[in-house]
């Protein structure tokens, strides 16, 4: 049987999937956090890039792995796209090096960064990359894949739309941590924030739920024809527009 390695940002993100799997700590690096069963390996180790990398290699350390899949939360960056869904997108789009790898996905493209976008920050992704929706982990994901020799995929519940004017959430990142605390504080004076996150909460939490059925659903399903897919448009990452 093939055996995945599910690669998220946050613990909260995968929740309902790992509730009743057999947790492990990665001793050459206490950020990481892995969950394994017989058929996928969940691992996480903080928001963007470098913690994705991290965790990547804390998944292929737990034995033989046959693909890489990207999932978590992520913005949309278009009006077509609303929150609360789970997409498949075809493409990734590395927005610092330009490069773009093949997802097994139909579903538009993903273009990652090094920090929370804002709905300007929004507008411009879109123009600039042709890209729907946005995160932070998905390219470093893709490029593990690609040095390991493997299929990769990438599955993203979407937590706000396109226009959605939240907050700078960098300020709550603290090496990759999100400091909830910290957020609470702040929205704790911002009454007329309530509402909105409210509501950025319920989607994030029902597209989470939704693609965490879907991570069950492949797992106990075809695992093998899953990355046979993907391993059939695998390629070598190629250069885009890095400016």
């Amino acid at each position: 049987m093939a055996r995945i390695a599910i690669i998220a940002a946050m613990f909260r993100e995968v929740h309902p999937l790992v509730r009743k799997w057999e947790p492990k700590r990665y001793l050459p690096d206490r950020r990481v956090q892995l969950y394994l069963s017989d058929a996928a390996v969940v691992a996480y180790a903080g928001m963007g890039p470098e913690c994705a990398q991290v965790a990547c290699k804390a998944a292929l350390a737990v034995g033989e792995i046959d693909s890489l899949i990207s999932v978590g939360w992520a913005g949309a960056l278009t009006p077509n796209s609303s929150a609360g869904q789970v997409v498949h997108p075809e493409t990734v789009v590395d927005a610092l090096s330009g490069k773009r790898y093949k997802t097994g996905g139909t579903q538009g493209t993903l273009v990652s960064v090094q920090l929370v976008a804002d709905t300007e920050e929004k507008r411009r992704l879109a123009e600039r990359y042709g890209a729907d929706f946005v995160d932070m982990e998905a390219a470093a994901v893709a490029a593990s894949a690609h040095e390991a020799g493997l299929p990769f995929l990438a599955l993203k519940a979407i937590s706000d739309a396109h226009d959605a004017r939240l907050p700078d959430m960098n300020r709550f990142n603290h090496n990759g941590r999100f400091q909830s605390w910290k957020f609470l504080a702040y929205l704790a004076v911002r009454p007329m924030l309530w509402q909105l996150i409210a509501d950025m909460s319920r989607a994030s939490l029902d597209s989470r739920d939704e693609l965490c059925k879907r991570l069950e659903q492949m797992i106990a399903g075809d695992i093998d024809s899953t990355i046979a897919d993907a391993r059939e448009l695998r390629s070598v990452p190629k250069q885009g527009d890095s400016r």
